[in-house]
């Protein structure tokens, strides 16, 4: 599988991904969107604010074509604000959707085009998010019998995406890194991306992410990398129990079971509590019993 370098992300305090209707919506929905689309842009602006004013709104133009998803009469300003919701909320240009390159004046950009698939699919994305925030989630607390949030729960873009264009999560994308370009390649994405996206929340760096990644290396027949991965997760997290036990599961499939014992007594020990270290050392229990 191949996919594309991660572009340059922004990176503000807040992102935000509105939830909009799209055009030629039933009538019995249509007060009640464009209220809702009121509130949602009402949000942006103010929650924008606090970052500070769109990028080169003098160069934006005051009148819009193509628009089929925002409504047609949308005020410049809130276009633009909308519009830096989505960079922010998937860490991303403008070019990304729309015919320009950076460092172009805006004046030459071609806003109105559909050439790009990033923009097809943004309108999708906008139509399929207002469906789940107006029809679907009150919907399922209606199922569950139970009042709404107040405010009412809404999904946004950065729910899914976390400020990165393709929402995967980072045990998958360094699984596919592994299959398609090997674990060394894997292991210098991680730190990479560890460098990068550290503490923002892009990413999960946490201690069960790379104990995920292990169990999909050795689902793929990787055990060598999954070893390698549970290692470097003990870099970060030397005292984490789960990981060693991990290890200990990964090495008795490569049948490597002195190492698996190994790894178990390692777990045993930063875990004394009774219920735990005895299912431990039933673990290693059977592993030297299996003579290998």
């Amino acid at each position: 599988m191949s996919r594309g370098p991660l572009p340059l992300p922004l990176r503000p305090p807040h992102a935000w991904g509105p939830s909009l209707s799209a055009a030629g919506s039933s009538p019995r929905h249509s007060a009640a969107r464009s209220a809702a689309l009121s509130v949602v842009l009402a949000t942006v602006l103010v929650a924008l604010a606090a970052v500070g004013p769109a990028p080169a709104l003098a160069q934006i133009p005051s009148k819009f074509e193509n628009l089929k998803v925002l409504p047609k009469d949308i005020a410049r300003d809130s276009l633009a604000a909308v519009m830096r919701g989505f960079a922010f909320g998937l860490g991303v240009r403008c070019q990304f959707c729309h015919a320009g390159e950076e460092g172009q004046p805006f004046s030459e950009w071609k806003f109105q085009s559909d050439e790009k698939a990033t923009k097809r699919k943004a309108r999708f994305m906008l139509q399929m998010v207002n469906y789940l925030n107006e029809e679907r989630l009150p919907g399922l607390m209606a199922a569950a019998d139970a009042p709404r949030e107040d405010p009412p729960v809404r999904i946004t873009c950065r729910t899914c995406h976390h400020g990165v264009p393709v929402p995967r999560s980072l045990d998958e994308l360094l699984a596919l890194t592994a299959h398609d370009a090997g674990t060394d390649s894997a292991v210098a994405e991680y730190g990479h991306l560890r460098e990068r996206y550290y503490g923002d929340g892009a990413y999960d760096f946490g201690e069960g992410t790379l104990i995920a990644l292990a169990r999909r290396l050795l689902a793929d027949h990787d055990a060598p990398g999954a070893v390698r991965f549970l290692e470097l997760n003990l870099e970060s997290f030397p005292e984490s129990v789960s990981t060693y036990f991990a290890l200990a599961k990964v090495q008795e499939a490569r049948g490597d079971t002195a190492r698996a014992i190994t790894a178990l007594e390692k777990a045993a020990a930063l875990h004394p509590e009774p219920g735990l270290a005895e299912a431990i050392e039933r673990e290693a229990q059977k592993l030297k019993g299996s003579g290998g």
